[in-house]
């Protein structure tokens, strides 16, 4: 097993790093220079055609797009590390069902909220921002968080035990709340949460 990530610190590729981390398997991680347009290189288009990061090699298996790494990584490696159920049961379906909500649903919402609704280091300019775009996404990642919270009413983690999942889904809120979003006042469950995903050692070292 060689397992490599391709990758920059503070990207989508640091919710890989986390899971690897959280599964203790070796791997070496390769640091792209976005400066130099590394990631556009003829090698790694050959790897990820667009041109992206998060790419992830295991052996003679290449993936690109964090959400398909960490299903993989899942189903690969983490029932035996107690991080993701076993198949054919609906904790696996449930478990598929959430992760792949957090990348399409919630990143998404998040991210245009970002852009267009607070002032972050990746909000657009308040030119280009829009107001209707952003309450519309406001109200949709409000949704998104109320499905969350009531979630967790009878749980500590998405799935019960931490898991994958929680990457899946912390690791874009973790991102919302270190430029502004505020979870505590509607959402504390979450709030909580995500505290305690933020405190994990594998988070940590993720780069």
């Amino acid at each position: 097993m060689t397992i490599k990530l391709y990758s920059w610190p503070r990207s989508s590729g640091t919710r890989v790093a986390w899971a690897l981390e959280e599964l203790a398997l070796p791997y070496e991680y390769v640091e792209l220079d976005a400066k130099k347009q590394e990631h556009r290189s003829p090698g790694m288009l050959a790897l990820n055609p667009h041109g992206e990061v998060p790419t992830l090699t295991d052996d003679d298996l290449g993936f690109f797009e964090s959400g398909a790494i960490l299903l993989y990584l899942g189903n690969r490696y983490g029932t035996a590390k107690g991080l993701w159920p076993a198949p054919k049961g609906q904790a696996h379906a449930d478990a598929v069902c959430w992760t792949v909500w957090a990348m399409t649903e919630l990143g998404s919402y998040l991210m245009q909220y970002l852009y267009h609704g607070l002032d972050t280091p990746v909000s657009y300019k308040p030119a280009d921002r829009s107001t209707a775009h952003a309450e519309y996404n406001r109200s949709q990642l409000e949704r998104l968080l109320d499905a969350i919270e009531a979630r967790l009413a009878s749980r500590d983690y998405l799935m019960g035990g931490f898991s994958i999942v929680d990457i899946a889904a912390a690791s874009q809120l973790l991102l919302g709340t270190r430029l502004g979003l505020k979870l505590d006042r509607h959402h504390p469950r979450v709030a909580a949460w995500c505290h305690r995903c933020g405190e994990r050692p594998a988070f940590k070292r993720a780069r």
